[in-house]
């Protein structure tokens, strides 16, 4: 299928490793002018050489979803420099992990500012330059923890499910300025930040999705490009679970709390 992205401006957060960097990854292997944004220089760096190794050149600029401004100055340099944004994905995130009692205030504005604020402001600095060129796509990251109890991540699993509810929301706000809005909801993916939790749980996490494997970045990053494209066009609002069928296959006996 042909996704016809060539020359495309895609923005992606979060894009320095894990989903995010796979994600920009098969964008620039569509042949699009990909920028990646992480708060960690370092990152940022070793990421562009991995995009380097594969022949691509990566555009990249250290942001902290959780300031808006430095989400503003992010559309205003792609913009700048390409004179359109055609994709924007708000893919960046974090979680602190506690009991419900043990987190405070702080941690718990720590991961809404990261997360759902993030993506709202994104959302908005995206709108304001894709209305000047005729519209684009917005492409949210959520979690198969929106949908599902998930013990010591409420703060986590809140943000995620919010996400959700946004993408529909303004899918249809935005329909008329020609904007499609979806969001991609993985599942469990070998990914760094997921590594440990894998790796301490395998058998028992694995026994809990349907396909009997745990998904790889590529598994997301190839949703992303199709729903980025005019395959998807008459797709707007959608919430795309892609989890190998872990949704199908919760444990609703498991004792309370010790879900894993």
């Amino acid at each position: 299928m042909e996704l016809n992205l060539n020359g495309k401006v895609v923005v992606v957060t979060g894009g320095s490793s894990g989903i995010g960097e796979e994600t920009a990854m098969e964008f620039a292997r569509e042949g699009c002018q990909v920028t990646i944004a992480s708060r960690s220089e370092k990152k940022l760096a070793e990421a562009a050489g991995r995009f380097e190794a594969e022949g691509f050149q990566v555009h990249t600029q250290v942001v902290d979803v959780s300031k808006p401004e430095d989400i503003s100055a992010l559309g205003e340099k792609v913009f700048q420099q390409f004179g359109r944004i055609d994709v924007w994905i708000n893919n960046a995130g974090g979680n602190i992990t506690k009991p419900f009692l043990e987190l405070t205030v702080e941690d718990w504005n720590f991961v809404i500012s990261t997360n759902m604020t993030s993506v709202f402001w994104g959302t908005h600095v995206a709108v304001d330059y894709m209305r000047r060129t005729g519209g684009g796509v917005i492409l949210n990251t959520s979690s198969y923890m929106a949908l599902i109890p998930a013990t010591q991540k409420i703060a986590y699993a809140a943000t995620k499910a919010g996400i959700v509810n946004m993408t529909k929301t303004t899918a249809g706000e935005l329909a008329p300025l020609g904007i499609r809005v979806n969001c991609v909801v993985p599942g469990l993916i070998q990914t760094p930040i997921a590594a440990e939790r894998i790796a301490a749980n395998r058998e028992k996490l694995c026994a809990q999705i349907a396909l009997q494997r745990f998904g790889v970045p590529s598994d997301v990053s190839r949703v992303y490009t199709f729903l980025a494209s005019d395959a998807a066009a008459f797709i707007t609002g959608a919430a795309i679970e892609v989890s190998g069928g872990k949704l199908c296959v919760q444990d609703i006996g498991a004792p309370w709390g010790k879900q894993i």
